[in-house]
């Protein structure tokens, strides 16, 4: 059931079923923190990452959405790539939230990763906050022509916050990627069992609906 709404709803968007208007960008996330969860399961250093940002609904526009952040990181010295989701979210990443500009909000994965060091919540937090790119995709490659657009990324445990990493997107890339963050995970770095199944028939649908293989990873050059 799950997989035909989800199917459907991506054959008439011709689209994704969600977050159906995006940007897809390039970019480096640096791992500065080896020895947290994240530093254990990608390595510290470099990685160059794929990143889409989109909305949720696909409102019209500068009106506000649940702005998504698809994160594919390719872990320098494999070939083997890790899809990391988020999306607009209260300031602790438990509950979704609109947002009206890229930089204004926390993203969050909601759902918990399994990690070597227990459970816990990765969150994507902008640096600086501030509206500006407004949550218009068109509206990322022109500010990207003055700037890059820099975030962090947070490990969140109990009341425990241990920023580890630098994320930055320098230019617009062309293509498309079927992201997919139960296909695409690390052995170190996995979504919990919970709904992971349910997620899981959801993007087999969508990917199926817009005839996207799921092993499409259109690799940064």
């Amino acid at each position: 059931m799950i997989r035909t709404v989800f199917r459907t709803l991506a054959r008439l968007r011709r689209a994704p079923a969600f977050h159906p208007r995006g940007v897809l960008l390039g970019g480096e996330l640096r791992v500065d923190d080896g020895g947290s969860a994240v530093g254990e399961a990608l390595g510290p250093g470099p990685h160059r990452v794929l990143v889409r940002l989109s909305k949720g609904a696909g409102t019209p526009g500068l009106a506000p959405d649940l702005l998504g952040m698809a994160v594919r990181v390719e872990p320098h010295g494999t070939r083997d790539a890790v899809d990391l989701l988020f999306t607009t979210s209260t300031a602790g990443g438990a509950m979704l939230a609109p947002a009206r500009g890229w930089r204004t909000s926390t993203y969050s994965t909601l759902l918990p990763y399994e990690t070597d060091v227990g459970r816990l919540r990765l969150l994507v937090e902008p640096e600086p906050r501030e509206p500006d790119p407004p949550a218009d995709p068109r509206a990322v490659p022109d500010a990207l022509q003055t700037r890059s657009l820099r975030f962090r990324l947070v490990e969140a445990r109990s009341r425990e916050r241990r920023p580890v990493a630098t994320l930055v997107l320098t230019e617009e890339r062309p293509g498309a990627v079927a992201f997919d963050p139960v296909l695409h995970q690390h052995p170190r770095l996995r979504p919990v069992p919970l709904l992971a199944g349910l997620r899981a028939r959801a993007y087999r649908g969508s990917r199926r609906g817009r005839r996207a293989a799921p092993t499409d990873l259109s690799r940064a050059p």
